[in-house]
């Protein structure tokens, strides 16, 4: 629920990075909220389970910006320029958005800013370096 109360607050935020999960929760909960909307404006309105109702589009036109916005933040995420999200216009160019979307992000800081705290391979925690339980102590007479 975080990533899509931060997706909603990041509307207009068309730089940085979005991790897998700050892209994909708003997916999943946008596709759920038009599928409830949809019941709801057949049983009020009486629209045919085909075609959607008013509820659907005022949420869709809505989310336009949100969603576009953090599509391009994905897109950042994995170091490719948000102008590659209109590859979707070509028909074939959302299969190779999906791809991207899938992918993991970039681990390293990248052109658009370091990564995010779910993308980044030490989670956002300060690393500690383990003990080297193989070497010898410092004070050791074994070299």
């Amino acid at each position: 629920m975080k990533h899509y109360v931060e997706a909603w607050k990041r509307y207009t935020d068309f730089k940085g990075r979005s991790s897998r999960a700050a892209y994909w929760w708003p997916f999943v909960l946008t596709i759920i909220i038009v599928l409830i909307l949809g019941g709801i404006s057949e049983s009020v309105f009486g629209t045919a389970s085909d075609e959607p109702g008013p509820l659907e589009s005022i949420y869709i036109l809505a989310w336009l910006c949100p969603g576009i916005a953090l599509g391009v933040r994905r897109l950042h995420d994995i170091g490719r320029s948000g102008w590659w999200s209109l590859i979707a216009l070509t028909g074939i160019g959302g299969f190779v958005l999906l791809f991207w979307v899938c992918r993991s992000g970039d681990t390293e800081v990248n052109a658009w800013g370091p990564p995010s705290d779910s993308t980044r391979s030490d989670n956002g925690k300060p690393q500690s370096r383990p003990p080297d339980y193989g070497a010898p102590a410092p004070d050791s007479p074994i070299s």
